[in-house]
């Protein structure tokens, strides 16, 4: 697994320094002017940029020589099978808004799952130079020094993040954000899942939470939040997996008051009846 944690970071760095490259270069739209490098994808909101689809390249041709056999699925190209129980989950680029805005929080994500379980996860935060790896059973480390959630066990003390995963969910997400936001110290919008999940890994805040959200945008950082000892789950307090889902992850010690929260603010959709 340490193998396939080194290729993460590869692909990663890569990717992270491309970006960089761009941003600097201020090759990016500013502040939502149009320009032909941006398009949007389902939601009018959602944007990506040929800045995405560079480092989907980097990271594909990176895995596809290291792990031939490994089946692929990223944001921007979809799933490449190759009938492998082992899936790379990328998104080259999360928080692409912010990267069009100038703004620095955005990231690499890579997860590999094995048999849909990830076992290995990184994030790369290339302008804040910070390289988040986690390890099945292995712990979590940012720049090489494990991390371990907070230990806040109030909603009262706790801080939390989170994003609405699009436009259609802005009503629901607002009703979520008042509801937490009116019990805790304060509720706040970073702008890119990857990087708020490795925030509440590394104790920066207490929790995140999130609605629909596609597996590429939080399978890295689910598995750094469960290593560095927190709780991830569904709005009933399932399990995560690979589906689109809503979010909850957290320090564990807040997990079931927050998961109380939401339900009282009347969020929480009914669980999908499997026949």
């Amino acid at each position: 697994m340490h193998y396939f944690a080194d290729v993460a970071v590869e692909a990663a760095t890569l990717a992270g320094k491309s970006l960089v490259d761009n941003f600097r270069a201020h090759q990016a739209t500013v502040y939502g002017n149009q320009v032909q490098s941006v398009g949007n994808r389902s939601l009018s909101k959602e944007v990506t940029s040929s800045s995405d689809h560079e480092a989907d390249a980097i990271i594909i041709k990176v895995l596809t020589e290291r792990c031939p056999d490994h089946n692929l699925l990223t944001e921007e190209t979809g799933l490449i099978d190759n009938g492998s129980d082992f899936t790379w989950i990328i998104d080259p680029l999360d928080g692409s808004s912010n990267f069009l805005n100038h703004n620095p929080f955005f990231a690499v994500s890579i997860a590999l799952a094995f048999q849909n379980k990830p076992i290995t996860g990184v994030i790369f935060s290339p302008y804040l130079e910070e390289m988040v790896v986690a390890r099945r059973d292995h712990g979590c480390t940012i720049n090489g020094r494990p991390v371990q959630v907070s230990t806040t066990d109030e909603i009262a003390k706790s801080y939390a993040v989170g994003c609405p995963g699009g436009e259609k969910n802005n009503i629901r997400f607002a009703e979520l954000e008042y509801a937490i936001h009116k019990q805790n110290k304060d509720f706040r919008k970073i702008g890119s899942a990857a990087v708020e999940c490795y925030m509440v890994a590394a104790g920066r805040v207490d929790a995140f939470t999130t609605l629909s959200i596609s597996p590429w945008d939080v399978a890295a950082g689910v598995l750094c939040v469960e290593e560095a000892g927190g709780m991830v789950s569904d709005f009933h307090g399932n399990p995560w997996d690979l589906q689109k889902t809503d979010l909850l992850v957290t320090n564990g010690l807040i997990h079931t008051a927050m998961l109380d929260e939401l339900a009282k603010a009347g969020v929480v959709e009914a669980q999908p009846v499997h026949s």
